[in-house]
């Protein structure tokens, strides 16, 4: 998947920050309420084997995380803000660390390829990104008018041992627990931390104002610390086998034709070279707004800290109901039926949003709503998609170019919105963004009409696919 959520149309898995890979979807494998405690009986309560102790474990990363999601990743923009960052500083929370993934994107492959523990290895990783927590606290006590950029750059270092870990993410979870129950463990481990999430972002929301500063940041980032490396020593002790390393090739291959093999899926008639089209547009729309989201809320609205707690949390809590919704529908509807239906409404939100304002707030938890509900229905039908268009015997080439293409638009386009909201508002660039979801959705109809009902999303065939082969989980 993978994505700073600065705002939940943007599809969960998109956090680019690093974090992203902690949760992977799969189509079809949202388990229904009542299957829940079924999934967890005997995995909470008395696991008896490896795989239970590995789903525990599983869930106790996953919520832990969830912690963090509804507090450092979801308030950093608002601090920022709050100390008067420009939108174009603010933007660079999603476009430094895209751009360092874009660097280190490819090699991270071989490098864990090397790994014989992978689990311990990639844990070192995510111990690193969670260090970052204190600097961070630390430099916002800083002159205001140096304090967001060195945040700026403290966030985007930590890009790199993300990367690596979510490298290795995949595989780890593919070894710890059994295909055949995947379907169910992966759909509660969303729902659970969508709820997380929901509940941790309304509590941080009202902690923030009711605490004086700095105090009330101080406090978030030492809770969101702790839980980082409680999370991350869960994950560290799940049990999967060793591995024997790949060495590393000893041929020398130029650059020219190493740039010619990474292209090579855009032009391979694989249906690939359509699907990046579709999802260059859809990414246009998704990072337009990311940099100015929080100055919108902040200084265009003028709403609380505790005031952007309960819309993230109305969002969240919309997500969450959306996935259990989606997952059936996904048996019914086509990847790309399902993919223009969500971001036709996302659209529709984006220009809610930029009709808000001080007086019509109510549109802005509208649109949360909106977005909140119809992002899961893009994580369903990316998943499913990039898989159908991938040979499965290419995937890692495939996986490399999809995650090069998203993060090169991750980088550029939420500056370029930044300094078009500058020139003209923030409200234009919404509605441009909402213009350019609606172009998307076009575009999905134009390219996909011949075979749009043909390969409907069946959770049987899901249940076999690898889950480490998908990254559009664009994933937390």
């Amino acid at each position: 998947m993978r994505i700073l959520v600065w705002f939940h149309a943007i599809p969960a898995a998109m956090v680019l920050e690093g974090e992203g890979a902690i949760v992977s979807r799969g189509v079809g494998q949202m388990p229904m309420l009542s299957q829940i405690p079924i999934a967890l009986r005997n995995v909470v309560i008395r696991p008896m084997t490896r795989a239970d102790r590995n789903v525990r474990r599983l869930m106790a990363f996953t919520a832990l995380f969830g912690v963090i999601n509804g507090g450092v990743i979801t308030f950093l923009p608002v601090l920022l803000a709050r100390l008067g960052a420009p939108a174009v500083v603010i933007s660079l929370l999603t476009s430094l660390p895209a751009l360092l993934t874009i660097g280190i994107a490819l090699p991270a492959g071989a490098i864990v390829a090397r790994w014989r523990d992978m689990t311990r290895s990639s844990a070192y990783c995510f111990y690193a990104l969670r260090l970052a927590y204190p600097p961070i606290a630390v430099a916002m006590l800083l002159d205001p008018t140096i304090a967001p950029y060195l945040i700026v750059v403290i966030w985007a270092l930590t890009s790199i041992p993300g990367t690596l870990g979510n490298t290795a993410f995949y595989d780890v979870v593919a070894d710890a627990v059994p295909p055949q129950r995947r379907a169910v463990i992966n759909g509660v481990r969303w729902a659970l931390l969508g709820m997380v999430s929901a509940g941790s972002v309304s509590l941080f929301g009202q902690m923030l104002v009711r605490l004086s500063w700095p105090a009330n940041y101080l406090a978030l980032f030492g809770i969101c610390f702790v839980a980082g490396l409680a999370s991350t020593f869960a994950y560290s002790r799940l049990e999967v086998p060793l591995r024997e390393p790949q060495s590393a090739p000893r041929e020398r291959i130029a650059l020219g034709k190493r740039l010619a093999m990474l292209a090579h899926p855009l032009r391979a008639g694989t249906g690939f070279g359509g699907y990046s089209l579709i999802t260059f547009a859809m990414r246009l729309g998704l990072f337009l707004p990311a940099g100015i989201f929080s100055v919108f809320l902040v200084r265009q609205l003028q709403v609380s800290d505790a005031w952007i707690g309960g819309r993230t949390t109305l969002e969240h809590g919309a997500l969450t109901l959306g996935y259990f919704f989606w997952g059936r529908m996904a048996a019914r509807v086509g990847q790309a039926q399902m993919l223009g239906i969500a971001v036709t409404a996302i659209g529709f939100a984006f220009l809610l949003l930029g009709h808000a304002t001080a007086s019509t707030l109510w549109l802005v938890l509208v649109a949360a709503l909106i977005s909140g509900f119809f992002a899961s229905a893009l994580d369903v039908s990316l998943f499913e998609w990039l898989l159908e268009v991938m040979p499965q015997n290419e995937r890692p080439r495939y996986v490399a170019m999809n995650t090069l293409l998203m993060n090169l638009v991750a980088f550029a386009v939420p500056i370029a919105g930044a300094a078009l909201a500058e020139r003209t508002s923030i409200s234009f660039v919404l509605q441009l963004a909402g213009a350019c979801l609606f172009g998307c959705a076009l575009l999905t109809y134009l390219l996909t009409r011949p075979r749009r009902r043909l390969r409907p999303i069946m959770p049987e065939a899901m249940q076999a696919q690898p889950l480490e082969a998908a990254l559009e989980t664009e994933q937390i």
